[in-house]
């Protein structure tokens, strides 16, 4: 990232920071989700996920996400509920990027700031890493409080650091093309239903396919297309699902992020606004059953 493109990118920033002051929380979401969904939504009266998810930024100011949400303090939070969850080991904990020693870390690792979304830096071989680049990128996301970008309460009162994890290698003996990367479970009042499975092929096209429990694929679609193949039931799927329900077992509704190594089940985080409650379900009367999955608290979840 040049100078002048750090620039403009914290000129937006600041410009987000302002707008926070010119429209609240509530217009916010409503204009963003009519956008995805084409009608207006009813965040008092929810009934869609997507609106539910919209309802709790709006109105539920639990201090437990705020702990959920960041990336060093929900370690802890895992390690307290299930013992069925592998953590990458962390190598290292920075308030500034002038304190990253590269010569301290392995050929392979990974950076990324506890307080946001996208500020993730991967090296998977230190002759060829870009670190300039990497710290340009670490420094603008220390800079930005995300809750001003997405208007995610959660984000909003996170002490910055940046981590340095140990890379996890998912691919290796296995094919890139039929192998999740990430298995996404959505948890409605402590139950594993729903799998996204995110996977990107050996030419970088992503898929998302959505299963249930038994590895049945369902019939609609998140965010991105199906595979055009069929995709093997994971081998360590159930001890994921049993892990996800530990994790989730105190929230309503949560989709609990988990990466699979052939020996073991890697944490990644636990996203409480999945898209920021701007989901883009097709067809669009999934939004509604998966919302009636959902019993929102002090919410009517009739017709």
């Amino acid at each position: 990232m040049n100078r002048l493109k750090y620039v403009c990118n914290y000129a937006e920033y600041l410009g987000k920071r302002v707008r926070a002051w010119i429209v609240d929380d509530e217009t916010f979401h409503i204009s963003r989700l009519q956008r995805v969904i084409n009608r207006k939504p009813d965040l008092m009266h929810p009934r869609a996920l997507s609106e539910k998810i919209c309802h709790r930024l709006l109105f539920d100011r639990n201090p437990l996400y705020t702990r959920l949400a960041d990336k060093l303090a929900v370690r802890e939070y895992i390690q307290n509920k299930t013992d069925k969850l592998t953590l990458a080991p962390l190598l290292g904990i920075y308030t500034r990027v002038e304190e990253i020693d590269f010569s301290q870390l392995p050929e392979k690792f990974v950076l990324k700031c506890n307080h946001d979304s996208g500020s993730v830096v991967i090296c998977t071989n230190k002759a060829t890493f870009d670190k300039p680049r990497a710290l340009t990128k670490l420094k603008l996301a220390m800079k930005k409080n995300m809750y001003y970008s997405t208007r995610e309460w959660q984000y909003k009162n996170i002490t910055p650091v940046i981590l340095c994890e140990t890379y996890i290698d998912l691919f290796t003996d296995r094919i890139k093309d039929t192998t999740p990367e990430m298995l996404r479970i959505h948890c409605f009042h402590g139950i594993a239903s729903l799998i996204e499975a995110d996977i990107t092929d050996s030419s970088g096209k992503e898929y998302i396919n959505v299963y249930d429990r038994a590895w049945q694929l369902q019939p609609f679609q998140m965010e991105y297309p199906n595979t055009p193949y069929a995709v093997s039931t994971p081998p360590l799927l159930y001890e994921a699902l049993d892990a996800a329900q530990d994790v989730a077992r105190d929230i309503d509704y949560c989709r609990v992020d988990l990466m699979l190594r052939p020996d073991a089940v890697v944490f990644s985080e636990i996203t409480l606004s999945p898209r920021r409650g701007k989901l883009q379900i097709t067809p669009a009367e999934w939004d509604i059953k998966l919302g009636d999955m959902w019993q929102l608290a002090g919410t009517d979840n009739r017709l």
